[in-house]
């Protein structure tokens, strides 16, 4: 029983060392202000995977909601289930600006990605990753044989 107890304490602690260490991630007033930026539901208008387009019908059915931390994602070309995430990090320090996130489903489930995003005003943004987590992007590209993929993303007004 005591170890029980002990054993259930030691993950309240783990977790709770997680929700500071997104906190910390997040890097203040000015990440938690980006970070409000994203919230709400967007719709893909434009990608491109590997270097070739996304396909049109694709586009037209993928959409992202922003949910404080939690992203839900529906893109026929990359799974054919909603992927779900939590965004562990937001860096608008960073030249261009990073988001670390870490997929719950899906493909990449459980690696920890890290995309670039720049925002082309209130209502639209270009994001870009590598989904093998293998590298970190530094500009928004795609080139066949990589795998790299790069959205644009707006914002559906209520």
């Amino acid at each position: 029983m005591r170890r029980t107890i002990t054993s259930i304490a030691g993950v309240l602690v783990l977790l709770s060392a997680a929700g500071l260490a997104f906190a910390a991630g997040v890097g203040g007033a000015d990440a938690d202000k980006e970070l409000q930026k994203f919230q709400g539901t967007w719709i893909m208008v434009s990608g491109e995977r590997d270097g070739s387009k996304v396909p049109d019908e694709a586009v037209s059915q993928s959409k992202i909601t922003y949910d404080g931390n939690k992203i839900s994602l529906i893109t026929p070309h990359q799974s054919s289930e909603t992927i779900v995430a939590d965004m562990v990090k937001i860096d608008p320090t960073k030249n261009p600006k990073e988001m670390h996130f870490i997929r719950r489903g899906g493909p990449s489930a459980g690696k920890a990605l890290v995309g670039i995003y720049e925002f082309e005003g209130d209502d639209q943004y270009k994001f870009a990753f590598d989904p093998s987590g293998a590298t970190i992007l530094k500009e928004f590209v795609t080139k066949a044989g990589t795998g790299h993929m790069r959205h644009t993303w707006k914002r559906v007004k209520p």
